[in-house]
């Protein structure tokens, strides 16, 4: 049997665990050279795409996809047009945050029991109506907790005077926890370049696609084959069709491959991907925020995260650090046996704490707003607090 490292300092082991990632984890906001800014000429395919997709669905490689679907290519664009016209997924793009110079800072919110349902209202409107709230979930009462925001930031104190003093001294508030995203692991079913394994690849578990298709009819199995076969495409380069591309916007087709290809495939710092919203089929996320014993190593902590990351049935896997909770997980309720879930993260014996929460309703994914009664569907605005200090304003 393999001796057990423990990467003890002093010795030739020492943080050797950190050559187990492709960034090793080592901070937020940290800015490595050679990334390119979103305005850059590399992301001129992915921003063509993201304005067309709606009304034009062959940007997306519709030969790929009938070949790995089974369908006419004719069949696919008219299901791509329905399940957007219906609100059901939204193409987006997920950055490596932790070499894009902003940090990725999350927060849980827990409201106190005597909140009226007004004060609830006012302030779930305000969560959603903030422009520098990248990502957020409202949680049904009861819970545990009642928010999980995040926001990309370039440094700790823009967060807490731009966004969360705004409303941390509401006298309904009884705690907001910041939780600093140490690795992204896994967003909307695919793993982030945070994971150990599997980058790219985008999990449904056996029990979640069978239960699914039971509970609704919105989408039946080649809907979800659709986008299983955009997502799992292993290269940018299969996943448009940049002669499309290159129709829609005058641009060279072979240079807005070679560009995409760079950043996605070779660089690896931006994932375009399809968001499947859960809320359009009725679905509810259900959380866990769970926290470690302070005094477990870090190597243990990701170790533990990297074994969570095995099962596909979750949804979410965010890696957390330097706050009072270590990860935050979510499953689908309904269509995932929850009891079974829970046992297997109460399992370990560095677990102290597990909060839980279900989740009817995102706000934004990724700047992308999720709300549609007002026409909002996929409005985005991407806030940079570059050279900005928000403790003068």
């Amino acid at each position: 049997m393999e001796k057990a490292k423990h990467y003890k300092v002093g010795t030739e082991e020492q943080q050797l665990y950190l050559k187990d990632y492709n960034i090793a984890p080592k901070g937020c906001a940290f800015l490595e050279p050679g990334v390119y800014a979103k305005d850059a000429k590399e992301f001129v395919a992915f921003n063509i795409a993201k304005s067309f997709y709606q009304v034009y669905p062959e940007v997306f490689n519709l030969p790929y996809i009938a070949k790995k679907v089974g369908l006419k290519e004719d069949e696919i664009k008219r299901r791509i047009k329905r399940m957007y016209d219906e609100r059901l997924f939204m193409l987006v793009s997920n950055s490596y945050v932790g070499i894009m110079g902003f940090g990725l800072y999350y927060w849980v919110v827990k409201l106190k029991d005597d909140t009226t349902r007004e004060e609830r209202e006012a302030l779930t409107k305000w969560m959603q109506d903030n422009d520098q709230i990248c990502t957020g979930y409202m949680m049904e009462e009861g819970g545990d907790f009642d928010y999980f925001n995040g926001n990309h930031m370039r440094n700790l104190d823009n967060l807490v005077y731009g966004v969360l003093d705004k409303f941390r001294f509401n006298r309904c508030v009884e705690y907001v926890h910041i939780l600093p995203i140490r690795r992204l692991v896994r967003e909307s079913h695919v793993n982030m370049f945070d994971a150990k394994e599997n980058v790219g690849h985008y999990f449904w578990s056996d029990e979640q696609k069978e239960k699914v298709l039971k509970i609704q009819n919105k989408m039946d199995k080649y809907d979800f084959a659709i986008i299983d076969a955009i997502n799992n495409c292993e290269s940018v380069g299969d996943m448009f069709d940049y002669d499309v591309l290159a129709r829609l916007s005058g641009l060279d087709a072979k240079e807005m491959k070679e560009d995409i290809i760079k950043i996605v495939d070779e660089q690896k710092t931006i994932i375009p991907m399809i968001y499947f919203n859960y809320a359009s089929l009725g679905l509810k996320l259900h959380f866990f925020v769970v926290s470690l014993f302070q005094n477990t190593p870090t190597y243990r902590a990701e170790q533990i995260c990297d074994e969570l990351a095995q099962d596909p049935a979750f949804e979410n896997i965010f890696d957390c650090s330097d706050g009072h909770h270590n990860y935050v997980l979510s499953v689908y309720d309904g269509i995932t046996d929850i009891d079974k879930i829970r046992q297997k993260i109460l399992g370990y014996g560095e677990v102290i704490e597990v909060l839980e929460a279900d989740s009817p309703r995102q706000f934004r994914r990724r700047t992308c707003r999720l709300d549609d009664k007002n026409g909002y569907y996929e409005e985005c605005i991407f806030t940079d607090d570059v050279l900005l200090d928000r403790s003068k304003e």
